[in-house]
């Protein structure tokens, strides 16, 4: 079973192996985040509970930020930042993403996003569970058991 997690978790795993040793930020880059660095962050999704008989489906979004060094006047390489972005792009050729015993496909319907000093990748993947692995996901273990502990004080 896997969660929507676990997709991030694997598929930071991959941004940190398309660039050693830079700077990875999950969900946001904190206020003076260093340069060169990338972020992960899920940015939406959406749930089939119908998809068909015992199964639903999961769609979850996914935005990988890169970012480069600046200048004094906060100006970037855009030929650098559009060469990491296709880095990026380039994680998903395969078509799906590894996570433990599963493969979340991606779905055609990349974004490709440029702003002042970033540039961005959207890919949006999909995976299903059974409803019982989905409701067992809801099931928090520390729940499942009551421990009673017991003192028995003397006196005398």
């Amino acid at each position: 079973m896997i969660t929507n997690n676990d997709i991030a978790d694997a598929i930071a795993a991959m941004v940190e192996q398309a660039f050693p040793g830079e700077t990875l930020y999950r969900d946001y880059a904190p206020t003076g985040f260093d340069r060169p660095s990338n972020l992960v962050e899920i940015s939406g999704g959406k749930f089939y509970p119908n998809f068909s008989c015992g199964i639903v489906e999961l769609r979850l979004q996914v935005t990988l930020t890169t970012f480069v060094k600046t200048d004094s006047y906060h100006q970037q390489d855009d030929m650098e930042l559009t060469r990491r972005q296709m880095i990026l792009l380039g994680l998903f050729l395969s078509g799906c993403v590894k996570v433990k015993d599963r493969a979340p496909h991606v779905l055609d319907e990349g974004e490709m996003d440029n702003g002042p000093d970033f540039a961005s990748v959207t890919v949006t993947l999909s995976y299903t569970l059974s409803r019982q692995e989905f409701m067992a996901l809801q099931q928090r273990p520390d729940m499942l058991e009551l421990h009673l502990k017991q003192e028995v004080t003397t006196y005398g």
